[in-house]
Order: structure tokens, then sequence, then C-alpha cells
């Protein structure tokens, strides 16, 4: 197998309004505690290409997507790009701008954007070179909550090394945590990238080799476990996970794999959330919906060797993610995670038995996540394409 790695800075200038996303509206970047970035993880065998992207993002719509794979003309290689969710990034979606009718979203910024993550894929893809692999998983308590349901909690940090063959030394580190990178709280003026930007920093720090890190099944909600809400307890969070993380993978041995393959099956869900039609009417989101009102959306199921990976096209609660991790496992894998807001961002994703749309979505209680949701049937269909790919 082989490995490449590259990635960009796509922090915004503060030259024009930068609208943070991820809380209210009207939330101006004031300063740039630390940079966004793109980065990208290639891996190439004899039969397949694939490249991981993470985006230091709130989300990425399907649709930009596949403006960036479509630019590239790659056919045959398997290209996944996900938002890492990020509350402290300009609003990639439209639903945080200056008010509740206007979007946030700079249609500069996309445009350079998309220049940015497609020319960090082609770099990583020049960056090919012989490589081992381990992987591994260790649970992490006491960093995150469940806000919704605080009995049902998802704490395991899945790993990835990929190291060269010349003294085996590390040649980038996948990390997967399923929680929202919101230490930073809602009345923050700084970009940040938040407890993965410190993470990827200390795990850079002690390897000596880059660092790419994925949200996994983060909704429901999982969110930090920190009082203050302050950079300390960011980079507290960060260094917790980079530490516990690299002790885990110095225990387990390198594999020179030469076996990946991606899986891709498209879904289509009705949209029946109100909240989304009114956006798609004040033209904060666009209206993908097909004529009668589906949305088209996809999952990916990853095999790096032993390591299967289910890619989200949004945020998954962890009582999903834990069952389709389990699934995952039954069915063979050695080691599994989920990768959430993979190849789109259609908001929550809960298991039917648990959505209850609220009568007044404008003050939804206990049921926020089912107001940032396109709907009750994504679940199930989500679960059924996994089920459907495990055995082909």
């Amino acid at each position: 197998m082989k490995a490449g790695y590259a990635q960009e800075i796509i922090t915004p200038s503060l030259d024009r309004p930068v609208y943070l996303a991820g809380f209210g509206q009207n939330r101006r970047a004031e300063t740039i505690h630390d940079d966004l970035y793109v980065r990208a993880l290639a891996m190439q065998t004899e039969q397949v290409t694939l490249v991981l992207v993470a985006l230091d993002l709130i989300g990425f719509f399907r649709h930009d997507v596949y403006d960036v794979i479509n630019s590239l003309k790659l056919p045959g290689t398997k290209i996944i790009i996900a938002s890492i969710h990020t509350h402290h990034a300009p609003d990639t979606l439209g639903l945080w701008g200056p008010d509740t009718k206007t979007s946030g979203v700079d249609r500069d910024y996309m445009s350079a954007l998309k220049g940015k993550i497609a020319s960090t894929i082609l770099a990583s893809l020049s960056d090919l070179k012989p490589a081992s692999v381990k992987w591994t998983s260790v649970h992490i308590p006491g960093l995150a909550k469940n806000a919704r349901n605080p009995e049902i909690l998802d704490d395991e940090l899945t790993l990835l090394q990929l190291a060269g063959r010349t003294g085996n030394l590390p040649h980038a580190t996948l990390c997967i945590f399923p929680c929202h990178p919101e230490v930073l709280w809602e009345h923050n003026p700084h970009i940040t990238a938040d407890y993965p930007g410190c993470l990827r920093t200390e795990v850079e720090k002690q390897t000596g080799a880059p660092c790419i890190f994925f949200a996994g099944a983060l909704g429901g909600m999982m969110t930090p476990d920190m009082k203050e809400h302050s950079f300390e307890e960011a980079e507290f969070m960060g260094k917790k996970l980079a530490e516990e993380g690299l002790e885990a993978l110095a225990k387990v041995s390198s594999d020179r794999l030469s076996v990946i393959s991606v899986q891709k099956k498209e879904v289509k869900v009705k949209l029946t959330n109100i909240l989304y039609k009114l956006a798609f009417m004040r033209k904060l989101l666009p209206d993908i919906r097909g004529p009668k009102g589906y949305i088209t959306t996809e999952v990916n199921l990853i095999k790096i060797g032993p390591l299967w990976l289910a890619a989200v096209p949004g945020e998954m609660l962890p009582k999903l993610g834990l069952s389709l991790k389990a699934r995952l496992t039954e069915a063979g894998a050695g080691a599994a995670g989920i990768v959430g807001l993979a190849n789109d961002e259609l908001g929550y994703i809960l298991p039917v038995e648990d959505f209850k749309y609220p009568l007044n979505p404008f003050n939804p209680g206990r049921h926020y996540e089912e107001t940032n949701s396109i709907g009750r049937d994504i679940a199930p269909q989500v679960m059924s394409a996994f089920e459907e790919m495990i055995y082909v």
C-alpha cells in the first residue's frame, strides 16, 4: 500500500464580515485564534485509490462536495469529504448570517475554498509513498457527555496510523472522536478548530507527522463535558485524546495491507422538516429536493483491512452509532468507526423510536435535534443501506 498527505489553510480573511456557524445569527469573527485547514489523506493499493478529506468547517453540502470531485476528473478515485463540525468557522451552509432571513455564506470564499480542496486532494495523490498501517480504538471517559440522553454515551477514539518503511516512522495519523467541537461556546468571537485543532497539534508534536481528524457519531448532543468553555479546556481535551490515543497505538503492530475497498449507496429521503422548508423559501439553504420532495444523499462503507468505517451524511446520534459499529464488528470488522458529515450535511440522524417533532419547532424543548433533521425516515434508510453493503 502507498499513502500520501497534504494540507492547506482555509481560514477566511477578516477584511470582510465572517459569520461564525453553529450557534446564533450575527456572531461575527473578530480574531483568528488558530487557522482552519483542509487535510487530505490518500491511500492506494493496486485495486483502489481512496482520499479521505477533512474540512475545519461546520458542514459541506453534497452538491458542493461534487463540485470539487467533478472538477478533479479522477475517474475511479474514491473521495470522501467530511467536515469536523467546528462551531467557530465561517458559515458554509447558510443558517448563521446577520439575521434569520439572510444567509451567512460568502460565495467568493466558497469558490476559493473548493479550489483549495481540489488542489489539496491532488497534492496528497502526488505524495504517495510505500506505507504500513496500524489501527486501534480506546475508550476515553470524562471528556464528553450526551446532553439529550445522558445514559447513552460513546467515548471511543478510533485511530489509524500510517508509517513509512524507512525506520517505520509515522507518515500520518487519523483520529475519530464522537463529540461536537464546541468547547468554546456561543459567545466566542474567535475563529478556531476547537479541541480537534489541539488534538492534531499534540499528535504532530509527539509523532513528527501530520494528523487528520474526523467527527464520529456526535449527534444527540454529544458535547464536551467542560465548565468554563475556555481555550485552556479545549487544549486539555485535545491533549488528553492525543496522549491516550498514541499510547494505545504504541501497543499494536503495523501491517503491510494490500486491501482497501469502498462501497457507496445512494439513498432518497423525504424532507418533512417545516423549518428546513422555511429556510428554502427564504433562500437560506439551497432547495435540493426532487420533484416529490425527496433528497438524494449517500452513505459509504470503507474497509481499510480490518478497520471498517461507516461514512454517514450527517450527525448520527450515538445510539445509532454504537449500534452500527456493533453491527460492523459482528460482520467481521476488527475495529469499526463512524465518519460523520461525510459527503453531505443533512443534520441529525435520529432513531425512529426517539423521533418526536415538537408542536412548536421554534421552542423545541428536549427535541431540538428533530428540528435540525430532514425527517424521521433518514435513519432507517441509512441503516438499511449499510446492512445491504455489509455482505456485498
